[in-house]
């Protein structure tokens, strides 16, 4: 912790291995609760193998450069939201979701870019965090033709689950 606090190259180096194993483990843990997330393979001091999405002459483009028609958008909402309450069933929020961290491919979504991924019950800013993120999704899936309310599913989602989280309680009127 001194040379994390000192930020020594040492520090740098251990913050860097944290971060990698706090992402890796995430995605171990998402792939094997049923998200639509890359399965995790290996990780290293610098890096993270995981499943590739996409074939041999591209990348699987992010859902922020794909249009769709309302009847597949809403099939893909659908299952983001899946997702989303997934991990939020479990206590964690992406920290960071929207078009640009999902993946689009050969009519499926994966969710992507899990560092920032916080814990509902223990980061006072959890619910402005769910809030950014469900509101993100929405306003792209909204552009699709969706009819979509964050607001409403938001509430909803944070009632249904943090309601019964031991000693929590919403703050701000949230």
């Amino acid at each position: 912790m001194r040379a994390i606090n000192n930020n020594t190259s040492f520090g740098a180096e251990l913050k860097h291995v944290s971060w990698l194993m706090h992402e890796f483990i995430t995605l171990q843990r998402l792939h094997r609760l049923g998200a639509a997330v890359p399965r995790p393979i290996s990780t290293s001091e610098n890096a993270i193998l995981m499943e590739y999405i996409g074939d041999r002459h591209r990348p699987a483009p992010a859902l922020s450069g794909i249009s769709m028609d309302q009847h597949e958008a809403s099939r893909h909402f659908a299952e983001v939201l899946r997702n989303i309450e997934l991990m939020l069933a479990h206590r964690m929020i992406h920290g960071d979701l929207s078009a640009y961290n999902i993946l689009y491919w050969q009519g499926n979504v994966t969710l992507i870019d899990f560092p920032q991924v916080t814990m509902s019950e223990s980061n006072h800013n959890a619910y402005r965090i769910f809030e950014r993120d469900v509101r993100r999704v929405c306003d792209y899936f909204a552009a699709q033709g969706v009819n979509c309310d964050s607001g409403a599913i938001t509430r909803s989602l944070w009632e249904k689950y943090m309601r019964l989280a031991p000693g929590y309680t919403m703050q701000d009127g949230e």
